[in-house]
This record gives C-alpha cells, structure tokens and sequence, in this order.
C-alpha cells in the first residue's frame, strides 16, 4: 500500500479551512461594515423553494457586499490606487496637478466614443429650429448657450494617455446647427472660455462645474450676445461685481472618487463669493412662491424653479431653462431682468411650452452642459 505523504494532507486540509473560514466569519462574525458607497447594500437573500434558480446570484451578491472586512481591503485598495495615480472608479478621471475630471459621458465625447448619431443630431436640430419658429410668433427671443467640459478648457492637465478626437460631438452640431437652422442664435463658449484663462482659474479641481470667476465671464459673454437686440442690457459687468476667495471642502468629483473618504490633496479647493458692488442699485429680490410643481423624480425639487424680480421696469424678462451650471449664473443675469424666472427641468432641455405662455418672456434662454445636448427633447 502506498504511504500517504503527510505534507499534502496537511496541504490540502489547510487549503480547504482557507476556503471556509471566510465563509464561516461572514455568519459569525456581527456585521458592522460602514454603507459609504452612496448605494443600498444586498441583503441576505430567502431561500424559497419556488425561486431556487435566482438564489445563487442573490446571495453571490450579498457576499461580494458583506464578507468580511470587505472596507478594510477597499480602504488599501483604494490607496494602493491613488498612490499610485489609478482612479478607482471609472467616473473619475485623475489629471496632472490632482485636477480630477468627469470620467463617462465626459471623457466619451472628448475622445468620440459617445453614442450621438447623425440622426439624433438632425432632430434635435429641428428640434431647436421649431421653438425658434413658436417663439418668434410671439415676439420672443430665443438663445442657446453650450457649456463646455473641463476637459476642452484645461486638456494639458489631463492624462498623457488620453487624446482628443479630430471632431467632437459637440462640433458636429454646432456646425449642423450654423448649415441647418443658421436661424437659431447658438453660442458654444468653449473659445470665449479659453480666451479668458489667462485671468485666473475657471473651473474647479475637484469638481467638474466651473466656478464663480468662470461663471462670470459666461454671463457676460451671453449678455453681449443679447445685447444685439436687447441694447438696454450690458455688455460689460465684471466691474459690477466682486469675488471673495474661500477654501471650499466639497466637490462632485472628490465625493465620487473617495467614497465619503477624505482625500487632502483632492478635498480642498478655491470657490468665490459674489458680491454686488452698489447693493442698493442691485435690488434683487427672490420670489419663494413657486408657481410649477417639481418634475416627478427630479432630485433637487427646492431647485426646480427659482424666481428673481428687480426695480428695473423697462428691462426685459427672461426665462432661463438650465442645468446646474446655469445655475452658477443666477446672481450675474438676475440683476439686469425686471424678472428672471430659471428652470432646472430635470436634465431634460424640454421646451415648456405651457409655462412660456404663461410667463410671457421676452428671451428665453436654453442654458446646457454638452454631454446633455443629446437629451433635449420636444415639448
């Protein structure tokens, strides 16, 4: 009979308790794991005798969120990561000089991969052409501003391995936009934003909206271009306000990227405060009654609709329908509008009819961020 060697009993055995201790801890062991993933973690599948065939991926699911000292191996994981300048997650893009980028739709249409078909862009096109059309009916003038990414205003500080397309989406449709609907007042700020970089900084770091100082350089630009036919309005308003610098703890892309961790190099960053320089020739008041019901589903519903009046009669009215960089524009538009009505409607660039005609403008204006302008839709 052939002698056993005892080494691979040992082996073996070894191995196998290496296999089930992992099992038997996440039984024994109390699960105290902090949620930090901004998601509702599995829970602990029932076994039904009628259902066998879903409790295999159930409950390999609820072990992948809850095996033991699972945060502990994400934690030096996540360093190991950042050490050496690896995003952990796809929706963060780390850049030189810890300048974070929006990974996804973002990164997708800077290297035009983003799934944006001629045809889609055909409509919306039209699209843009048909409320040009209503609105004029109505004596009401009618703008688009594009607001581009930070990965068009500040590509040096991206990764050497990423490279922009010839032609980005985004160009496509301006240039479809100036051959087939040159009726429609359409404004990309990409070039007046890189003519203003030298000022000072326009974009966030850890944030993938610009700030303040950018905010400022928009509004004025769009203002100039509805100075052309509204010429009561000004053409130049950075004198009117002042920017106080502070350090701001926050940002979209740092709470993506560390998970409710804190990051120093990524957590801090420089934001303004605006200030008017005469606040009594600046009256502006806001109105908290709301007149339209949230979209349903929309996450920020106390933003939905935010109006603003002023003592300035003879100026015109505006309605804005906006992302959350429009809104970085509310206190340098509002000043200049006898009323400013600004809606966030859900990412969805709708053109509210109903509400137009209730509101009566003399501008409407449709504020987007360029990843988005595939989601403008009809009425």
């Amino acid at each position: 009979m052939r002698k056993i060697n005892p080494y691979i009993v040992i082996t073996v055995i070894l191995f196998e308790l290496l296999l089930a201790v992992p099992g038997i801890l996440l039984f024994v062991l109390p699960d105290n794991q902090v949620n930090s993933e901004n998601r509702t973690m599995a829970e602990m599948p029932k076994l039904k005798l009628t259902q066998l065939d879903k409790f295999p991926h159930k409950f390999d699911r609820y072990v992948n969120d809850h095996f033991p000292f699972r945060s502990t191996f994400l934690h030096f994981t996540f360093l190991y990561s950042i050490k050496n300048n690896i995003s952990p997650t796809p929706n963060v893009v780390i850049g030189k000089d810890d300048f974070l980028f929006c990974g996804a739709q973002e990164r997708e249409l800077y290297e035009g991969t983003i799934d944006f078909s001629e045809e889609r862009m055909l409509e919306i096109v039209q699209e843009l052409a048909d409320r040009q059309e209503r609105l004029l009916r109505d004596s009401i003038r009618f703008y688009v501003v594009i607001a581009p990414t930070t990965y068009e205003i500040y590509p040096e500080y991206l990764p050497d391995y990423m490279l922009r397309t010839e032609e980005t989406a985004t160009d496509r449709l301006c240039r479809m936009m100036a051959e087939k609907a040159p009726q429609v007042t359409c404004l990309y700020l990409k070039d007046k934003m890189l003519k203003h970089k030298k000022e000072g900084r326009l974009y966030l770091k850890n944030d993938n909206h610009w700030n303040y100082l950018g905010a400022e350089y928009a509004a004025e630009d769009i203002l100039n271009l509805m100075a052309g036919d509204f010429p009561q309005l000004p053409t130049k308003i950075r004198q009117k306000f002042t920017l106080e610098p502070y350090i701001r703890h926050e940002g979209n892309l740092h709470d993506m990227l560390a998970v409710n961790m804190t990051l120093k190099q990524f957590a801090q960053d420089t934001q303004y405060h605006v200030h008017y320089v005469d606040s009594a020739l600046y009256d502006v008041h806001e109105d908290f009654n709301r007149k339209y019901e949230p979209i349903p589903g929309f996450p920020y519903p106390w933003d939905y609709e935010r109006r603003f009046t002023t003592n300035r009669s003879q100026q015109p009215k505006i309605v804005v329908i906006r992302d959350s960089f429009g809104g970085y524009l509310i206190p340098y538009l509002s000043p200049w509008f006898r009323e400013s009505v600004f809606l966030f409607d859900n990412w969805e660039y709708r053109a509210n009819d109903t509400i137009i005609q209730q509101e009566k403008p003399d501008i409407v204006l449709l504020m987007v961020y360029e990843p988005h302008l595939r989601k403008i839709r009809g009425k």
